[in-house]
């Protein structure tokens, strides 16, 4: 399974991220739920993209939903049912993320969803380093 990056090459490359969190959608996510590798390429390699690595899946992928406070959990959801808030503290979530902080997440996350960010699901994807 593919995934490409357009950021954080270098924390990607030493295995500080080891995780991405993207926009849900069915077909993508029961193909990320069977996939035995993922191949992690530097933009998109129909487009001349480069592959960084390939690694294996840790977990299956989970969806969750953000809330608007980023000091709350996340809130893991089962089709369109809130089943849980995630135990990992969202400074680990960003952390994993590769980014500095839960704020740091998401600002990026707002400035590429805007309000919508708080209305989606989203799928995070691990990874062993």
């Amino acid at each position: 399974m593919i995934i490409s990056f357009s950021v954080f090459r270098e924390k990607i490359e030493s295995g500080e991220k080891c995780q991405t969190i993207r926009r849900y959608n069915d077909v993508r996510y029961y193909s990320m739920c069977n996939a035995k590798k993922y191949q992690l390429y530097w933009g998109q390699p129909r487009n001349g993209g480069t592959l960084i690595k390939e690694v294996t899946p840790t977990i299956a992928p989970f969806i969750i939903m953000f809330d608007q406070n980023p000091a709350a959990p996340i809130m893991q959801v089962n089709g369109s049912a809130i089943t849980s808030l995630y135990p990992t503290s969202q400074r680990q979530v960003a952390k994993d993320d590769g980014f500095e902080s839960p704020e740091d997440l998401y600002k990026w996350f707002y400035e590429k969803y805007g309000d919508t960010l708080f209305s989606e699901r989203f799928m995070v994807i691990r990874w062993s380093p």
